[in-house]
């Protein structure tokens, strides 16, 4: 049928105009009705858009709720509902954000991740708070965009909380809760551009400035650096720490992350920097750290700030370690660097076996221990 105000083509029955949003006929006053009729489905603005709804029961039990918002009219939302009714468009199912989410994570491939990668996308989650109560069904790609530009931080940040997005729109079609390439939207989230790589080695300057800084009251981050610098250890490693496999008296952290080789080695840690690693032992809150991941690099900002050095990424510590290991001479083998990095030496000509289990400790410490850092 026509609309009786734009003359545009509408389906039968519509009772208000998709288009104008007109109604289509006028009831009598005597009739006025103040709800839908019970079993056709509610609307209720949210925001700035409208939501459908239908409950569903069965012999006079609720047993759901069927929901699918982002409507730009109160017509459109009434519209739809026949179609919510019938769960076409993927409206059979209803899911939150954090739902979904709670459904990534009890996954094979999540499981599957490392622990330090599994650290970094629950922060990104919590980047995701404005939303976590919403459907995801009724998420539109401009409110998308907005939430991930209003994330601080440059491109990390934003990068990560878009690949969660996308894992929980991904799991929304296999939910049924989208339909099949509605997941694609947040492929066109725009980030800022990704930084230069930043991993030049700390100079002798900037060692010296963190030595000073972590002297001046001994502040916890000025720690971690120095700790980082000397043992070659990941942000990461820091966090998933076992403080129980520290060995004060051997000078050895039993840890590690990533591959095969990096988990589980052994960590020398040298003269210079074990009076530091048993300061910070007391302090151990979230592995080997005193505070959680967001205080730790707005810490690392801020002691950047303190001692004027390069602006540069806390693994340019991990990368200090591995360039002051290869200037040491005699020239330190490329497996016990490697062994004390958890680097794989399938890339060296060592005739040496990747079992770090070959490399001993004392070698370990000689190496670090010869480290010219200041």
């Amino acid at each position: 049928m026509l609309c009786i105000k734009c003359k545009k083509q509408i389906d039968d029955g519509d009772l208000y105009c998709r288009y104008c949003g007109k109604k289509q006929s006028a009831s009598p006053r005597s009739a006025k009705k103040t709800h839908n009729p019970n079993g056709t489905g509610t609307v209720y603005k949210r925001g700035s858009t409208w939501t459908a709804k239908v409950r569903v029961k069965r012999n006079g039990v609720l047993v759901s709720t069927v929901t699918k918002g982002g409507f730009a009219t109160r017509a459109e939302a009434i519209n739809y509902l026949p179609n919510l009714r019938a769960g076409k468009d993927g409206g059979s199912v209803s899911r939150t954000v954090d739902q979904l989410f709670s459904l990534v994570q009890a996954g094979k491939k999540w499981n599957e991740i490392t622990p330090d990668k599994r650290s970094h996308y629950l922060t990104a989650y919590k980047r995701l708070d404005p939303i976590k109560d919403r459907d995801v069904a009724g998420l539109r790609y401009s409110e998308l965009q907005n939430l991930i530009d209003g994330i601080d931080g440059a491109f990390y940040p934003k990068r990560d909380a878009k690949t969660i997005l996308q894992k929980i729109f991904d799991m929304a079609v296999l939910e049924n809760v989208i339909p099949p390439g509605r997941e694609n939207i947040v492929s066109f989230i725009e980030l800022p551009s990704k930084p230069l790589a930043a991993k030049d080695a700390r100079t002798p300057q900037e060692m010296r400035a963190i030595w000073a800084d972590w002297q001046n009251g001994q502040p916890s981050i000025a720690g971690y650096a120095l700790l980082m610098a000397y043992t070659g250890m990941r942000t990461g490693e820091l966090f998933a720490q076992d403080v129980s496999r520290i060995d004060l008296s051997s000078r050895c952290i039993t840890g590690g992350i990533k591959t095969a080789a990096g988990r589980d080695r052994q960590i020398p840690v040298s003269e210079a920097v074990a009076p530091v690693l048993e300061a910070l032992l007391p302090r151990a809150r979230y592995g080997l750290v005193d505070c959680d991941e967001n205080s730790f690099y707005s810490a690392w900002k801020q002691m950047i700030q303190r001692t004027g050095i390069r602006p540069l990424g806390s693994y340019c510590q991990r990368h200090t370690c591995y360039t002051r290991l290869h200037e040491i001479t005699p020239a330190v083998s490329e497996v016990v660097i490697n062994s004390i990095m958890g680097h794989s030496n399938s890339r060296t000509k060592s005739t040496l076996a990747d079992n770090y289990g070959h490399i001993s400790l004392a070698a370990k410490l000689h190496a670090v221990n010869s480290m010219k850092m200041i």
